[in-house]
């Protein structure tokens, strides 16, 4: 594994930094589609079909919700996010394999920044992190977008080619790897969008992601173990 020459570390934050077998995204997922039955006044079959539209067409529901509903962004990521993740436990591996990578550590995010740091201190992780680049920094503008992205890399000053950015979404890291990242991407096998076949990994995406790990504390150890020798 080439990665020596790695300043920048960027990581997605759910179904990346924790299991998906946890079943956290799980309760957001079933939060949105509450959150669309209550506001639109839709039955639960319209308002998943409804979600998984917006998903697909602007990257995230909430982006499809504001561009075609109006509707307030604080008061989505307030009710999705208000879940409860006590199956989400300290994480000692995973800390000590963060804190020995060399460099500058962020999250990039597509959910709020008050959940993000809920599940870090919950994980025992947030003090690795140097800061958390959630939607409202990115101004709603979600991944997989390319002016997204744009936004994260000049908030920070992050030289791509520098850079690795690790996520559970085949699709986001597409841009990154155009651009000089090198991808990692976080194998989730209990993602509630397996189910609809929205999180299979198209062949198109293939050639721009060069990792496809299971277990991100072994790989992240892994990677330590190389730079040293």
């Amino acid at each position: 594994m080439k990665f020596q020459n790695v300043r920048y570390w960027v990581f997605d934050l759910d179904n990346t930094l924790y299991p998906s077998s946890s079943n956290l995204y799980s309760k957001i997922d079933v939060r949105m589609k509450t959150f669309i039955m209550n506001n639109l006044s839709l039955n639960q079959e319209e308002a998943h079909k409804l979600q998984k539209k917006y998903y697909l067409d602007y990257g995230t529901t909430l982006n499809g919700l504001m561009r075609n509903h109006s509707i307030n962004p604080k008061s989505f990521l307030d009710y999705v996010h208000d879940i409860d993740i006590e199956n989400i436990k300290p994480n000692s591996k995973l800390n000590n394999a963060l804190n020995k990578l060399q460099g500058k550590k962020y999250i990039y995010t597509n959910g709020s920044k008050d959940h993000s740091i809920r599940v870090l201190k919950k994980l025992n992780i947030y003090d690795q992190f140097k800061d958390i680049f959630d939607i409202e920094l990115a101004n709603f503008i979600p991944k997989p977008k390319m002016e997204s992205l744009n936004s994260m890399i000049n908030h920070y000053r992050i030289k791509p080619r520098q850079a690795a950015f690790f996520e559970d979404i085949s699709r986001n890291l597409v841009n990154p790897k155009k651009i000089g990242f090198k991808t990692i991407l976080i194998n989730s096998k209990f993602h509630p969008d397996k189910k609809d076949n929205l999180f299979s990994l198209k062949e198109v995406e293939k050639k721009y992601i060069d990792y496809i790990v299971s277990n991100l504390e072994k790989f992240l150890s892994k990677i330590n173990l190389d730079i040293i020798r």
